[in-house]
């Protein structure tokens, strides 16, 4: 499948919450939700200032004036993969529905709602500031200042790569990194040097508490078989409404190509995008069976489909990707030109 028709599917859909453009049709398919795993935290100082974000398990908290706030669907704690990647917290200037809106285009560079926002990533590492700020510096002539943030020694960067401005700061025996990502389009006027300075700067450090523990492998139940067959019925009928219903609710749905960019976007632009394609001559055939594991993107299990040839675009092999989200199972996320 060409990348034009994946972008006409899904309308500017790479990792919700929000707005309502279509009425459901039926409800979604659910399962109980498991015994939620208890994670040790690391209590916030009470009472909390106003504006004031704790992130226990990465051991930082900072300051977050209006309209700032930490983005749930960019923000993650790492469980199963990397040891040397702890996690992120994206902090966002966008309103929920803006951020849903947006999406995240597949591609090199920020865009959508990962552009011209703050992150603050954290990785355990053994490099001084120094160290770690001039190799991210790079060839890029980005020059390196040293300062400090909470009395640990810490790094400016201005001009690094893919950043307008970076602060680097070691605490015990972890590299954390404070990123302004720049985007293609012009900077918001509301993000300004000063501020962002200013967030990055009230960063104060907290004893880390563990990580979560990682969830147990998942298993195929009657449930996931339910809604893995009603995103087959839905399919054979062409029902754009029924499928936005077994979509994600949640932050975005992930579209990509194998061994290539992703993208995602909202169920309602999925649905949008559908809808036309239906209207097009799209014809999509399922396989609900069997129901694999381990799918090519986040999430727990897989199915076959095959989108047919019509008009210029060829056919194509569709990993269509499930998860459990709130105690039910969604379609998630579909892997296009797939490999059989």
């Amino acid at each position: 499948m060409t990348r034009a028709l994946v972008v006409a599917l899904f309308i500017g859909i790479v990792a919700g919450c929000g707005t309502t453009a279509t009425a459901p049709s039926a409800s979604p398919v659910v399962v109980a939700s498991p015994t939620p795993t208890s994670v040790p935290t690391t209590p916030a100082p009470s009472p909390t200032p106003a504006g004031r974000h704790v992130n226990a398990v990465l051991g930082y908290a900072v300051t977050l004036p209006p309209p700032w706030r930490v983005s749930e669907c960019l923000s993650r704690i790492e469980t199963t993969r990397e040891p040397v990647f702890v996690g992120q917290d994206v902090l966002t200037w966008h309103t929920v529905a803006e951020e849903q809106d947006l999406g995240v285009s597949g591609g090199t560079g920020a865009t959508g709602a990962f552009a011209w926002v703050i992150v603050i990533s954290v990785q355990n590492s053994s490099q001084t500031v120094a160290e770690y700020a001039t190799a991210r510096a790079g060839g890029t002539g980005g020059q390196v200042q040293a300062t400090t943030i909470d009395g640990k020694p810490a790094a400016l960067v201005n001009g690094g790569a893919g950043t307008a401005q970076a602060y680097y700061v070691a605490n015990a025996g972890r590299m954390y990194g404070l990123s302004l990502t720049q985007g293609f389009e012009p900077r918001p006027q509301l993000l300004t040097d000063a501020t962002f300075d200013a967030i990055a700067r009230s960063v104060t450090f907290v004893t880390p508490a563990a990580r979560p523990t990682p969830t147990a492998t998942p298993v195929v139940t009657a449930a996931a078989e339910a809604v893995a067959d009603a995103v087959a019925a839905a399919f054979a009928a062409s029902d754009a409404d029924r499928l936005r219903d077994l979509m994600t609710p949640r932050c975005w749905f992930n579209a990509g190509y194998y061994q290539s960019e992703g993208s995602a976007a909202s169920r309602d632009k999925v649905a949008i995008g559908l809808r036309s394609s239906f209207a097009l001559g799209l014809k999509v055939t399922v396989e609900p069976r069997p129901i694999r594991p381990d799918p090519p993107m986040p999430g727990s299990f897989w199915i076959w489909s095959t989108w047919s040839a019509y008009g210029t675009s060829p056919q194509s092999n569709v990993q269509l990707v499930f998860d459990q989200i709130d105690g039910r199972w969604y379609w998630v996320g579909a892997l296009f030109n797939a490999t059989r």
